[in-house]
């Protein structure tokens, strides 16, 4: 994945997508940002809505990241006009910050037509338990209790 994008224009974006604007789910684990580059556009999806833009894509990919370690490491470049962002074996690569997989949860595929909507998944349905036939007692001739009172 490897993409140049308009960093104001790129905040304002994900400022508008991002499910934890309020104090309340600061707090709590928000869903991730699905940064997507396809094209010659990135999506950014956060869990109710999703924005469009164009970019100059070189490489398409799909990256998932938490919106407030991204807006976080996004203020640390505040003169910048455009942002190019990397994905590598090693990690995501904006400018010469290097964050790596193993010390930030970050999900990537570099596939977008097989990449999920969502990170993490949601959950498999869980299969309803199978009910277990009642224990028969053995008898030397099965009888039916419905037939028992016609005798």
């Amino acid at each position: 994945m490897l993409f140049v994008v308009d960093r104001p224009r790129l905040l304002r974006m994900i400022a508008i997508v991002r499910d934890d604007k309020t104090l309340a789910r600061r707090g709590k684990r928000p869903p991730f940002l699905r940064l997507a580059a396809k094209g010659d556009q990135v999506t950014v999806l956060g869990e109710t809505a999703s924005a469009t833009f164009p970019a100059t894509v070189y490489e398409p990919g799909v990256l998932f990241l938490p919106p407030a370690y991204f807006c976080r490491l996004m203020r640390t470049f505040a003169g910048e006009k455009f942002f190019t962002l990397q994905m590598t074996r090693d990690g995501l690569l904006i400018g010469d910050v290097r964050l790596p997989f193993v010390d930030s949860d970050m999900a990537y595929f570099a596939d977008p037509d097989t990449a999920p909507d969502r990170w993490p998944p949601p959950e498999p349905p869980v299969p309803e338990p199978e009910i277990a036939p009642k224990k028969v007692v053995p008898t030397l001739f099965p009888m039916d209790d419905s037939r028992q009172g016609d005798r």
